[in-house]
């Protein structure tokens, strides 16, 4: 097994980088129906009704990483952005903000689509579950590759689609509250993971950055299909 080391947070964003240019997957069916206005609101709706407990869920994996790691310089990443995750607001009034939390926010979301969310399908428990087992059982390095390419790629899935929403007229771009968070953030969340790894094994890296393609592809695949 190769064991040639990963030095910096920009190795590990262009191993990210490359792996979406060999596998992109803005280009797969979800994300190509929705981009040519070939997804109609229902599906659409749909779909987000279920990706709700993806994000939901996130931030238990994230917490169950956190309790694996050995001192609390190697907690800080994880503690922040658990922060965010429940509404943690440095800026406008510092503090915890239950209505910024992201399980919140996204139900705002489905909300002003005129939707709640569905019970949990298979499909998501799927994503989630793997998700979890990846933080548990797997290496750190792994986890945090696997978090980071979730996050990383988020962010450009998340611009498209609050792009597409508003091109649809489903809601205006003012309302999109959760998709314009992350479209923000979500790469800056991703280099502080990428940041956790930097030294590590390569192929612990590529092998986290390749589950987390894996698994938001695989999710994205399987609402195509709802």
């Amino acid at each position: 097994m190769e064991s040639v080391n990963v030095q910096t947070i920009a190795s590990v964003q262009a191993a990210a980088d490359a792996l979406l240019a060999r596998h992109p997957l803005l280009s797969q069916g979800y994300f190509a129906h929705l981009r040519a206005g070939q997804m109609d609101r229902t599906s659409f709706i749909n779909g987000q009704r279920q990706f709700y407990h993806a994000v939901a869920f996130f931030s238990r994996a994230m917490a169950a990483l956190m309790a694996r790691l050995p001192n609390s310089a190697a907690r800080q990443v994880l503690m922040h952005n658990l922060a965010e995750e429940h509404g943690w607001d440095e800026e406008g009034q510092p503090g915890f903000r239950p209505s910024l939390a992201h399980d919140c926010t996204f139900r705002a979301f489905l909300a002003r689509l005129g939707a709640d969310p569905a019970p949990e399908g298979p499909e998501v428990r799927a994503f989630n579950l793997a998700l979890y087992g990846a933080c548990t059982c797997e290496s750190t390095t792994l986890a945090f590759a696997c978090l980071g390419m979730i996050e990383y790629a988020f962010a450009d899935i998340s611009a498209l689609i609050g792009e597409a929403v508003a091109a649809n007229g489903w809601i205006t771009p003012a309302e999109m509250v959760h998709y314009t968070v992350h479209a923000a953030i979500d790469k800056g969340h991703a280099a502080q993971f990428f940041g956790s790894i930097e030294g590590a094994c390569r192929h612990e890296v590529e092998s986290g950055l390749e589950l987390g393609w894996y698994l938001f592809r695989q999710l994205y695949q399987n609402l195509a299909d709802l």
